[in-house]
């Protein structure tokens, strides 16, 4: 009976999974213009499932083209939405250049609040590294382009104001700490040019640009 229900939700899991990556399929190919059948099936090599997607509601198949469902709509934009804020996060927190992989592994195990901490703390990107637009969310309309990310670059804070530092990125790391730059360190940035200078504890440092692009900060 336990191998049964096992057997069950798995066959229920590969699914879901089969289709999430089914809907991003169409919803890309349809930023491009029309979304044919047999490009899909080509793609995703299972004629069947596609045509079990239809009686699910989430596709329409007519003339040998998909549309998506209002459901299919919904659902293709969410998982699109997860993935592109993914790579938004893996390529300017984490600074990662191979991604893709992992991106489709985290778009389908984050809930809808981490997705909407993710987006707020990344200032509700536009697009995604590809210059792909990134679908709004319920956390996108309620900020407009005006607020800030929650964490920012050193490099794109004002002068003047303090802040604290919340993570560091890059070989740096190591030079850094050992001037006392650590997370949790509270730091006013005083310049920016012709270097970045800025004002820990009581004493003043300059560093350079990509030094300061590597150091991320929250505004306090």
């Amino acid at each position: 009976m336990i191998e049964k229900s096992k057997k069950t939700m798995d066959q229920g899991m590969d699914k879901r999974l089969f289709q999430d990556e089914a809907l991003e399929f169409i919803w890309e190919l349809r930023e491009k213009g029309e979304v044919k059948k047999e490009e899909v099936i080509k793609e995703l090599e299972n004629r069947s499932a596609i045509n079990e997607m239809e009686r699910d509601g989430l596709i329409k198949i007519k003339d040998g083209k998909i549309y998506l469902t209002s459901e299919g709509e919904k659902k293709a934009s969410d998982i699109t939405r997860r993935h592109r804020l993914a790579e938004r996060l893996f390529v300017d927190v984490l600074d990662l250049t191979e991604y893709e992989a992992d991106a489709c592994k985290f778009e389908h195990a984050i809930s809808p609040e981490v997705e909407e901490a993710i987006c707020t703390f990344l200032g509700h990107p536009p697009k995604c590294p590809h210059g792909k637009p990134i679908p709004r969310g319920k956390c996108c309309s309620i900020f407009t382009q005006k607020i800030s990310p929650l964490v920012q670059r050193l490099a794109d804070i004002s002068v003047g104001k303090p802040a604290r530092v919340v993570f560091i990125t890059g070989p740096v790391m190591g030079k850094l700490s050992s001037i006392g730059l650590i997370p949790g360190a509270i730091v006013r940035l005083q310049q920016k040019s012709p270097s970045f200078v800025l004002e820990i504890e009581e004493t003043s440092i300059a560093i350079d640009e990509d030094m300061a692009k590597g150091i991320f900060v929250r505004i306090i």
